[in-house]
């Protein structure tokens, strides 16, 4: 495999890594349980904080979705559902039986279609602002419209704190630039329509078996509270919590406690 290198990825390994024909960056960092940390629209580098913390407890395996970041494209892959395929191809060449799997935001969405299917697959699921379920109902909008967002207003609805990676891409090298525009374009793959969801995920939900939590950012102004709710019915055993300070990206308002409810949760 090559070696690729990003700076805020420094922590670990990034190769890339051939899943039957197709070329995904994979961060490997850490050592412990193993945990498959599936990224949002922010990508790989955008969940570094994040994946910093998780690596101090948990063998980390963080790949780029294909589409994102580094890794390719490849026809027939044009739906989240079928990037749950993808990925569990890919566990059953990494050997990752049943890992504990995180995904954020666009990342719970994959990591939700991966366990409808093999719903033995994780040992506990944590889902951080997970997209997926519907968005809307008829007039009534549950989740706001990324893609009619400036991408300066995106970027401060997404977090609270400092600046985030999908705010301000006018001083980026070109090879960042290069990665940001493949992160928009991926998402717009997958997401466009029907917008950010598949509507037959809520009613797949009760297959998912393992231990599951679920977080928000109480200051979340992506996600309304509709739509949590929807997920708290599609979900009822799980568990709900919710994280102070921070917006839709939990893992870039409060990496150090998402990671801490991560490691609490696993470990019980």
């Amino acid at each position: 495999m090559d070696t690729v290198h990003i700076d805020e990825l420094d922590f670990g390994t990034l190769s890339m890594l051939d899943v039957r024909g197709t070329q995904i960056e994979l961060l490997r960092a850490g050592s412990g349980a193993p945990l498959l940390f599936l990224h949002g629209l922010d990508g790989l580098e955008g969940a570094a904080a994040i994946l910093a913390e998780l690596a101090r407890s948990f063998a980390v395996y963080a790949p780029s979705h294909p589409g994102f970041g580094g890794s390719a494209s490849r026809d027939g892959l044009n739906r989240v559902d079928d990037l749950g395929y993808f990925y569990l191809d890919m566990m059953d060449q990494l050997g990752l039986d049943a890992p504990v799997v995180v995904g954020a935001s666009f990342g719970g969405w994959v990591a939700a279609e991966i366990l409808t299917k093999e719903p033995r697959r994780a040992a506990a699921l944590v889902l951080a602002s997970p997209f997926g379920l519907r968005t809307a109902e008829r007039r009534e909008q549950y989740v706001a419209d990324i893609f009619m967002m400036s991408r300066k207003e995106l970027g401060e609805r997404m977090q609270v704190g400092a600046p985030g990676p999908l705010q301000d891409i006018m001083n980026l090298p070109e090879d960042r630039l290069r990665r940001a525009m493949r992160n928009d374009e991926a998402a717009s793959h997958f997401g466009w329509t029907p917008y950010m969801c598949n509507p037959q995920l809520a009613d797949r939900m009760h297959r998912i078996v393992c231990p599951t939590l679920i977080v928000w950012g109480a200051e979340d102004a992506i996600i309304s509270p509709a739509y949590r709710e929807a997920y708290a019915r599609a979900l009822p055993l799980a568990e709900v919590a919710s994280i102070a300070g921070a917006g839709h990206r939990v893992h870039g308002d409060q990496a150090q406690q998402l990671a801490a409810r991560i490691t609490d949760f696993a470990g019980r």
